[in-house]
């Protein structure tokens, strides 16, 4: 009897899934010198990521930032996506030229700017990602 009581209490306390909630995930880096040799070109990549269970409204608007040191290094559009699609977005920056390349703190910043519907983006703790690259 024990065994079939918590199974159902299992059942119950386990969430139901979210219809879309987007995750971002996977940051990169890739240094590439610039065409001015003083500088190096910073190009961080990360993916942003539906983890539902159904695709986004085609009429939501959504972006994503890129914050170093806490100001504001650039921002994207991102579209709606379906159930388990990736979106890798990419920001690109100048630093002043090293030999040895010093890591980078980033942070990117998902951004939900239209009105959101129940079962939308579910869980915003993962809406936040940041990295040393």
């Amino acid at each position: 009897m024990l065994p079939y009581l918590l199974a159902a209490v299992f059942a119950v306390a386990e969430p139901s899934p979210c219809p879309s909630d987007l995750l971002v995930e996977n940051p990169r880096i890739k240094v590439v010198r610039a065409s001015d040799r003083a500088f190096d070109n910073n190009i961080v990549t990360v993916d942003v990521k539906n983890q539902g269970t159904a695709a986004q409204p085609a009429s939501i608007s959504q972006h994503l930032v890129l914050l170093i040191k806490g100001d504001t290094a650039g921002s994207q559009p991102i579209p709606a996506l379906g159930p388990d699609e990736i979106y890798p977005a990419a920001f690109r920056f100048q630093v002043k030229h090293e030999r040895k390349h010093r890591p980078v703190a980033v942070t990117f910043h998902f951004v939900i700017d239209s009105q959101v519907g129940p079962g939308e983006n579910c869980t915003t703790a993962n809406d936040r990602l940041t990295a040393t690259l």
